[in-house]
């Protein structure tokens, strides 16, 4: 049996979609103490999909992901991993042309070009964030761009 097998079990038989652990509920699970590089690495904590990483491996396996980690406190949060094969939508999709009244009311931008080229931009800085995390990396240096809104 693998170290984080009791992990892997303990995620499959939850019936919530979300996991808050303190690292000694985790150890206690484990009947072992951590690593120290848990404690000290949020890299350690990352969905890492390739290499020797069995922590990963058993949380992914039980179909959850890391969603945070606060070192400081000693708590990581477990997200259960949506199929998007089987998952329904959460609500129905907004007419196209809803969206875009929706959207220039929040931006304050007519230019349906010019509202689509940012929106774009910033779904791929989101989405390289996302990933970046998944793969245990961190920015410490980043700071996102002021949010400029037209209205109070």
């Amino acid at each position: 049996m693998g170290v984080y097998e009791p992990l892997e079990r303990h995620l499959i038989e939850l019936d919530r979609q979300v996991w808050l652990a303190s690292f000694s509920e985790i150890e206690n699970l484990l009947h072992r103490p951590l690593p120290q590089s848990a404690y000290e690495y949020r890299e350690w904590w990352g969905n890492t999909k390739s290499g020797n990483h069995s922590q990963s491996r058993a949380w992914r396996e039980a179909g959850w992901k890391v969603e945070s980690v606060d070192l400081a406190e000693k708590k990581v949060r477990f997200a259960r991993i949506a199929d998007e094969r089987t998952r329904a939508p959460a609500h129905a999709p907004l007419p196209l042309e809803e969206l875009w009244a929706k959207a220039h009311k929040m931006s304050g931008i007519d230019d349906r070009d010019l509202l689509l080229e940012k929106a774009l931009s910033e779904l791929i800085q989101r989405e390289a964030g996302r990933r970046l995390i998944e793969m245990g990396g961190t920015m410490p240096d980043f700071e996102p761009a002021p949010r400029e809104r037209p209205f109070p």
